[in-house]
């Protein structure tokens, strides 16, 4: 007669071999986690340095076919020199803050669009019509249908998706190009930022560059066309414009756009991104200057000016500076369409003299 063998019961996980077990699979998950983020970070880069890369071959095209960089944005009537209209004196009272009478003072980022395979949203413009301020009917020339358009090589991925905001839901852009040294009012009360002169000092050069004499945003100083101070972009009134040949130091020395500086908190509402991507005025939403670049989340780039905080009432802080919403630093393309990528501990100096064009120093690098 046969026995059966009693089959052996295999005894089951105890607590403490269950707990062990979930441990390590959090210490893997805390392990992986980091990495899958900066490997999404690091492709979001990327494509924001292919964004660069595009708007440096749109711009370098265009100077190809027009003899020209596109100049920057205008504000008034191109046909007349200075911040003019073309009505009869009083005729209109508005501010010629970025108010262009015709699609020719539109930003640089509307003239290269049929460079970035964006022709259809270029012939939405209507050039043909008058240049007119007074009495003109809402969306005149195109305006408005053209801001609409969310241009996808126009945002960083790092910081949002195209995006429209405000009533119109009016396109934005995350990049900025180099309007060169700023020689504009600074006030601790939010002109360039809510800065205390401490923290400002540094942003600004000894002589000859200098602090005085300071000007007005909207005067000649800052338009871009000071010899020793000049950027890529010009204020095309009286006839200014920009040629290869006024990059003196080199266009692989020579910062043409970098990424803006903006906290989230600020987005579409700031000063530096209250305006349309085609913005007409000689403004921080489509320009910036040379001082040093600052992360989103740099304390010193306050979401309001020092004073409305503590009232609760959040007043525009006017960003003329570059930065990113990237860690570490910022995306740059120079004037030889090349992209480079800048710490937010780039020397003050070396940053400043790689925004203008004509000082005499050729810096070969913003690492």
């Amino acid at each position: 007669m046969r026995v059966l063998a009693l089959r052996k019961r295999r005894p089951a996980f105890t607590l403490v071999e269950l707990l062990v077990v979930i441990a390590i699979i959090g210490i893997l998950v805390g392990l992986l986690l980091p990495a899958v983020q900066a490997a999404r970070e690091a492709a979001r880069r990327m494509q924001c340095s292919n964004n660069l890369k595009q708007i440096g071959l749109a711009i370098m095209n265009f100077e190809s076919a027009n003899k020209l960089i596109p100049a920057g944005p205008y504000d008034g009537d191109p046909s007349l020199p200075g911040m003019q209209y073309n009505e009869a004196p009083g005729q209109y009272e508005g501010s010629t803050c970025c108010n262009a009478a015709h699609p020719n003072g539109w930003s640089q980022w509307f003239k290269i669009l049929p460079y970035i395979e964006q022709q259809n949203v270029y012939n939405l413009a209507n050039f043909d019509l008058p240049p007119i301020h007074s009495g003109r009917p809402a969306d005149y020339n195109g305006e408005n249908t053209v801001a609409r358009a969310l241009i996808p090589g126009y945002y960083c991925p790092s910081r949002r998706g195209p995006t429209g905001y405000g009533s119109g839901q009016f396109g934005r852009s995350d990049y900025a190009g180099s309007a060169g040294f700023y020689q504009g009012e600074i006030h601790e009360n939010g002109s360039v930022g809510a800065f205390t002169p401490e923290i400002y000092q540094p942003q600004i050069p000894p002589p000859p560059l200098g602090l005085e004499p300071r000007r007005n945003e909207r005067t000649a100083e800052n338009f871009g066309n000071t010899p020793g101070r000049k950027g890529y972009f010009v204020w095309n009134a009286q006839g200014a414009k920009r040629r290869l040949g006024d990059v003196i130091d080199g266009t692989s020395n020579s910062i043409m756009c970098a990424e803006k500086a903006l906290p989230t908190s600020r987005q579409g509402t700031d000063g530096g991104d209250n305006e349309r991507w085609n913005n007409a005025g000689w403004d921080e939403c489509v320009l910036r200057w040379h001082f040093p670049p600052l992360a989103d989340g740099d304390p010193r780039n306050v979401p309001c000016r020092t004073g409305s905080m503590q009232t609760g009432d959040c007043t525009t802080v006017w960003r003329r500076y570059f930065g990113s919403a990237h860690p570490g630093g910022l995306n740059a393309v120079f004037g030889d369409g090349s992209v480079r990528f800048a710490s937010f501990n780039v020397d003050a100096m070396v940053w400043m003299y790689s925004n203008v064009i004509d000082d005499g120093q050729a810096i070969t690098t913003i690492e």
